[in-house]
C-alpha cells in the first residue's frame, strides 16, 4: 500500500506525573511526540505504511527517536542526521478546572535549522500518496518555513496529494513572520487542509463578517469553507469542533466539506481525559488513513472522530490503539449503512 509522508519536528517530552505540577516532584515522564509523527505512527498501527521525514542530531537521543519509531513500522529512511539537538517541551498537565501549561525549548533544534540540500527527496516522495504537512515546522523558523514550503512544492510536481493542518501555535511565531504571512503560501499548494472558521477568515484571508468567536450555524461553515476551497483549490477542508468543560470533561465532534457536502460526526461526552495532546494529530491520521481505507466520507469521517476520541485516554503523544478498536468505538453506538 502507498505512503503516507509526514515532514516536521519531532521533540522530547517532558511531563508531570499524574496530576502533579511540573517539577513538584523530582520525577517526570519521558516520551516524544510531534505533530507528523504522530500521524505516521497511528497510520503505521492502523496497517498503512507510513514514512516520517526530519532532522536528527547524531547521537544517543536521535537514534532513541529512531529506535521508537521503528517499533512502530514506521519508514526511517528518509531521515536526515544532524544538528545539534533534539527540540523539548514541557508539560504541566492540567486536572479538572486546572489548565495544562506547555513550555517549549525547541530554538536551534536540527530540523529548524536544516536546508534543502539536507534532505534526499526522490527518497522522501518514493511511493507516497498523501505528504503531510502543518503550521508548526514553520512556526520555527524562516529557514524552516522555506523547507516546508519547497517540500509541498516538491509534492505536488510528483503528482502526490498534500494534507495541510493549519495548527496555530501562538508561542512559537517568534522570528518575526506572523502566520498569516506564511500559511497562504503553503495552503496554495494543498489538497486537504485541516481548519476551522477561525483558520479561513484570520489565517488564510477568506472574506466574510461572520464572527468566528461565537457559535456558528451550519450554513455559515459551509459558506466559510467553500470560499476556502474555491480560493485555494482545495478537494476537501475537515476541522474538528470541541466544548471544554473542563481539563477532564470535553465533547467533541467533527465536520468535512467536500464538494459542496457537509459531513457532522456524531459528539461525543468524554469524561474522563486522560491527555489531550496528540488527540488532533489522530484526528488527521484518522481522516488520511480512511481515506486510503474506505469509500465513503461520511464513514471515514466517523472513523477519525473515534480514533479523536480514543486518543483522550492514552497518556502521550502517540495514539497507540488499533483499526478494530476504533472501529468497535464507532459503530457501538450507530451502526452506519456505509461502503468499506
Amino acid at each position: 500500500m502507498s505512503y503516507i509522508v509526514g515532514f516536521g519536528e519531532i521533540m522530547l517530552r517532558l511531563s508531570s506525573i499524574d496530576n502533579e505540577r511540573l517539577f513538584q516532584s523530582l520525577k517526570l515522564n519521558a516520551t516524544f511526540g510531534g505533530v507528523e509523527a504522530n500521524i505516521c505512527v497511528l497510520a503505521s498501527i492502523f496497517g498503512l505504511n507510513s514514512r516520517y521525514i526530519t532532522m536528527l542530531p547524531n547521537n544517543a537521543i536521535g537514534h532513541k527517536v529512531e529506535e521508537l519509531l521503528l517499533s512502530h513500522k514506521v519508514d526511517t529512511s528518509a531521515i536526515a542526521w544532524g544538528g545539534k539537538r533534539l527540540g523539548i517541551y514541557f508539560v504541566d498537565k492540567g486536572n479538572n478546572y486546572r489548565t495544562s501549561n506547555i513550555i517549549y525549548d525547541r530554538e536551534h533544534s536540527s530540523i529548524s535549522e536544516a536546508s534543502i540540500k539536507d534532505f534526499d527527496w526522490d527518497k522522501v516522495f518514493d511511493n507516497s500518496s498523501y505528504f503531510h504537512v502543518s503550521g508548526v515546522t514553520p512556526a520555527l523558523t524562516q529557514s524552516a518555513a522555506d523547507l516546508t514550503l519547497y517540500a509541498v512544492k516538491e509534492a505536488k510536481k510528483r503528482n502526490i496529494k498534500v494534507s495541510c493542518d493549519i495548527n496555530h501555535r501562538k508561542k512559537l511565531w517568534k522570528y518575526g513572520k506572523k502566520i498569516e504571512e506564511v500559511m497562504p503560501e503553503i495552503v496554495k499548494y494543498s489538497d486537504i487542509v485541516f481548519a476551522n472558521e477561525y483558520d479561513a477568515i484570520k489565517i488564510l484571508g477568506v472574506d466574510s463578517d461572520v464572527d468566528v468567536d461565537s457559535d456558528i450555524r451550519d450554513e455559515d461553515y459551509k459558506m466559510i469553507m467553500n470560499k476556502l476551497i474555491e480560493k485555494y483549490s482545495l478537494e476537501t477542508v475537515i476541522t474538528t469542533r470541541r466544548e471544554t468543560i473542563n481539563s477532564n470533561h470535553n465533547n467533541i465532534s467533527a465536520l468535512l466539506y467536500n464538494n459542496k457536502n457537509l459531513y457532522k460526526s456524531k459528539k461525543y461526552n468524554i469524561t474522563n481525559i486522560v491527555d489531550r495532546i496528540g488527540t488532533g494529530d489522530s484526528f488527521a491520521a484518522g481522516i488520511l488513513s480512511g481515506l486510503n481505507m474506505f469509500k465513503d466520507y461520511q464513514y471515514v469521517l466517523e472513523f477519525a472522530t473515534a480514533a479523536f476520541c480514543i486518543k483522550h485516554t492514552i497518556p502521550g503523544d502517540w495514539n497507540l490503539t488499533t483499526k478494530e478498536e476504533v472501529i468497535s468505538l464507532m459503530e457501538s453506538s450507530e451502526k452506519l449503512d456505509v461502503k468499506r
